[in-house]
């Protein structure tokens, strides 16, 4: 698979639910679950997006401090 399942498609796929039901786990249960998990990975990504942009600019800046020192 070159991506991973969306929240739709893993609430309805026939292998999970099955594991779903061997679990006794209810489907709206299992949906709250990957929702909140989708959330969190959301807030998780966002938040490492973030800072790899501060990482990568005070690296550009850094960047340019030094080779404005080699000019000197």
């Amino acid at each position: 698979m070159d991506r991973d399942l969306t929240v739709s498609e893993v609430l309805v796929d026939p292998l999970i639910a099955q594991l779903r039901k061997a679990d006794l786990i209810g489907n709206a249960a299992f949906a709250q679950l990957m929702e909140s998990a989708a959330r969190v990975h959301s807030r998780r990504a966002i938040n490492n997006l973030g800072e790899e942009r501060a990482t990568a600019f005070y690296c550009a800046i850094e960047s340019a401090n030094r080779a404005e020192a080699c000019l000197r």
